[in-house]
């Protein structure tokens, strides 16, 4: 019977010695993935914070002199509802901007994510901004505080929603 004992041990270890195996591997497979969706996450933050950093900035930066090539970049990182009354808007502001020679200078100072998933964000944005005109042509700085509603479509982050909220 004593050669039975080592024989069955070995059984018994081998077993042991598989199922923890077996843990080890789902153990690491699922930190691989804990992990992996971690970089998704903070790809997507980045990525919606530096669209919104960037549409804040072509939207607060304009010159009377280049104001279509102006509107056209915030036209072209934008979408839906937001798009379609920026493309509205934009003739009459360029009548104003033009009449006026009006120039701005955007400088974003701060960004921040509100909230956010893979498809969507909010972001607020804080911009300084030196505004000249026939008005003022030293300038005058004026500070945006913009809430921005952020999309991703096939892989871009775009502006859904822009509002200056202070």
């Amino acid at each position: 019977m004593t050669v039975k004992t080592p024989r069955r041990a070995r059984l018994i270890v081998a077993w042991a010695l598989s199922v923890l195996l077996v843990i080890a591997l789902a153990g690491a497979t699922l930190s691989v993935v804990a992990l992996q969706k971690q970089r998704q996450d903070k790809s997507n933050r980045e990525g919606a914070l530096k669209s919104a950093r960037q549409l804040a900035l072509d939207f607060t930066t304009y010159n009377y002199q280049t104001w279509d090539a102006d509107a056209q970049r915030v036209v072209d990182d934008s979408t839906g509802q937001f798009k379609q009354e920026f493309q509205a808007g934009a003739g009459s502001v360029k009548t104003d901007v033009v009449a006026n020679k009006a120039t701005s200078k955007g400088d974003v100072k701060e960004a921040g994510l509100v909230s956010g998933d893979k498809d969507s964000a909010e972001v607020l944005v804080i911009v300084n901004a030196l505004v000249t005109n026939t008005a003022s042509t030293a300038g005058v700085e004026r500070r945006y505080r913009i809430k921005l509603d952020m999309v991703r479509e096939q892989d871009r982050w775009l502006t859904a929603d822009l509002q200056v909220v202070g």
